[in-house]
């Protein structure tokens, strides 16, 4: 039997991160994607848009369903560590995340702009985890997000900080999961995946990897 998620009792780091979700939610709460323009230099982006436009491209080479088979998409920087997903049978952006930190070769953990502004408290919470690198990512209203794949060394994880009442879901090799508010999901980034948000609100997450 395939096993599609990683069991989040296993995971130190998801204890953690679920033991720390009012610190993270109150350090959200003073950010809550208040737009911000920062347009130095971002050694990220390249990495992101590069990483993206392939886990698209991996998934389209099996069936990914009539919706996405003829969508064309755009991923772009919004601002520094800021990017967000286009796809043209959307009007607007249908996923979007900021990165906050991740883990420089030496171990230290480097936060962004965003992060040293508004998530300090969140990334000291994780300092000492394996985590190599923290997000967090919006869902928006009435979007979905198509079949696509990562990196098979990574594990990510996501903690649900505010998840919508009703239709609002993730799928990993085909078996629906829902998110819940302050709890961890975890999955192998390689296994293809997708998400959907048939609410009136948007969904918001951090979400952190792990090497496996």
């Amino acid at each position: 039997m395939k096993i599609n998620y990683v069991d989040t009792s296993k995971l130190d780091v998801c204890k953690q991160l679920e033991d720390s979700y009012t610190i993270i939610l109150n350090d959200y709460q003073t950010f809550q994607f208040n737009f911000i323009r920062n347009n130095s230099f971002d050694k990220n982006f390249k990495l992101f848009r590069y990483a993206h436009e392939i886990g698209v491209e991996m998934a389209r080479k099996s069936y990914v369903g009539e919706k996405w088979k003829n969508s064309k998409f755009k991923f772009y920087k919004k601002s520094h560590s800021w990017y967000a997903m286009q796809a043209s049978n959307y009007k607007n952006d249908i996923w979007e995340g900021v990165l906050l930190s991740s883990r420089e070769e030496n171990g230290e953990l480097i936060n962004t702009p965003v992060g040293d502004e508004y998530f300090s408290n969140t990334i000291d919470a994780l300092r000492e985890t394996d985590v190599t690198s923290i997000l967090i990512g919006r869902l928006p209203s009435g979007r979905a997000v198509p079949p696509h794949r990562g990196d098979k060394r990574i594990c990510r994880i996501h903690l649900g900080l505010i998840v919508p009442d009703g239709d609002v879901t993730f799928t990993c090799r085909g078996e629906d999961r829902k998110w819940e508010t302050g709890k961890c999901l975890a999955f192998n980034d390689f296994y293809e995946h997708s998400a959907r948000n048939n609410t009136e609100y948007d969904r918001v997450n951090l979400i952190v990897d792990t090497l496996r």
